[in-house]
């Protein structure tokens, strides 16, 4: 099953990355995602109507899972469930999750 959320308010990230911009973390509704692993990364285009804004985009498809929330009672290792496979894009600095596969 697959949700689109495109690039609305509700699907705006805070992604943290390495050194060449490929995503390592992300939080995204309250909630911290560690990724596990790059799938695919390619650039799209906008659409010759919207040039006027953003260009270009840069998309991640990546594997992540939720890490557990972490207390000062519990460990602190990450205890990883609810994986699944996103589609993190970025443009003009601004990163959204445009597509979640469970």
């Amino acid at each position: 099953m697959s949700r689109n959320y495109g690039t609305s308010s509700k699907s705006l990230a805070y992604v943290n990355t390495d050194t060449n911009g490929a995503p390592n973390w992300f939080s995204w509704r309250g909630r911290r995602y560690v990724v596990l692993a790059i799938l695919f990364s390619w650039l799209e285009s906008a659409p010759w109507w919207r040039t006027r804004q953003t260009r270009e985009w840069q998309v991640w498809r990546i594997e992540a899972a939720d890490q557990a929330s972490q207390n000062d009672s519990g460990p602190r290792g990450m205890g990883t469930h609810n994986s699944g496979v996103y589609d993190l894009a970025t443009s003009d600095q601004r990163w959204f999750i445009r597509c979640v596969m469970d």
